[in-house]
């Protein structure tokens, strides 16, 4: 199933159509469509970071998510671009400082940029304030930080998805609903079809025993081999156990690093270096 969350309902109206969602009457307090032919599920959380994770967490305990789903956050948002659509590789909550990454897995055509969230509509004067050292590629939600954070207690970073449209450069109070319609449609297409994509994937639950023993005792000597931190040792556990699920030859792509003497590295620098050749090759 994939859990598509939206802070607002023109920015929700494009998937409705496209995927032919059915209002769940029995809910309240939130709006929810969904669509089980489909495995799509979508929610309109409203408007920033409290209603969002509110959203998210409700949603989550009611249907009791699993390793094969997908939690995806689309919505508008202010930016340094001109427009189009942006994938959040890096997502920052303001007001806590806290920064955290989501795990991109899937092939897009889709350019990446860091996600700030804050807790009111950004204006010009906190747009100065923001965007100061950040001339090119940066945007700001209300929702995303606060939606990453209660989708972790169901979903991995492997799991979670922020796509975000640009729709103006700070004067967000300017914004129409008329103009969101305009350029949630603009860009159904592409937006759709990655949906489409990811329905196509699913993590393979009857896979889930490839991690034995053998693997266990795999992760542990990778981990020592590249001096792993424990953020580090983390992220490597969830890239080893997303490759198991879905096929990946591990195996190859580390003998390889092994014959080629990338592998075991002398210090935490080079193993910082070398985790992400890992990534590349295992995801290329």
């Amino acid at each position: 199933m994939i859990y598509l969350f939206t802070a607002l309902y023109s920015e929700a109206s494009v998937f409705i159509k496209h995927f032919q969602l059915t209002k769940n009457h029995q809910i309240s307090t939130f709006q929810e469509f969904y669509n089980e032919e489909a495995g799509i599920r979508l929610t309109v959380t409203g408007v920033g970071e409290i209603a969002a994770a509110s959203a998210v967490s409700s949603v989550c305990s009611i249907y009791q998510t699993t390793a094969s789903d997908l939690l995806v956050n689309v919505g508008t948002c202010a930016g340094t671009s001109d427009g189009g659509i942006f994938l959040c590789n890096k997502i920052t909550e303001i007001s806590t400082g806290k920064t955290f990454y989501p795990d991109l897995l899937f092939s897009h055509d889709f350019q990446e940029t860091e996600l700030l969230t804050g807790m009111r509509v950004l204006d010009i004067t906190l747009r100065d304030q923001l965007f100061a050292d950040h001339l090119e590629g940066i945007c700001y939600d209300m929702e995303a930080a606060a939606i990453y954070q209660a989708g972790s207690y169901h979903f991995g970073p492997h799991q979670m998805i922020f796509l975000k449209l640009v729709s103006d450069r700070g004067n967000g109070k300017e914004v129409t609903r008329e103009q969101i319609d305009q350029l949630m449609n603009m860009h159904a297409k592409e937006l759709c079809g990655f949906l489409e994509q990811m329905r196509q994937f699913r993590f393979s639950e009857s896979r889930t025993e490839l991690w034995s023993v053998e693997r266990e005792s795999l992760y542990l000597r990778l981990g020592r081999d590249l001096h792993c931190s424990k953020v580090m040792s983390d992220s490597l556990r969830q890239h080893l156990h997303y490759c198991f699920l879905v096929g990946t030859d591990v195996d190859a792509v580390l003998l390889d690093m092994y014959e080629k003497g990338q592998l075991p590295c002398k210090d935490k620098r080079e193993g910082k270096q070398r985790f992400e050749e890992l990534k590349q090759r295992l995801f290329e």
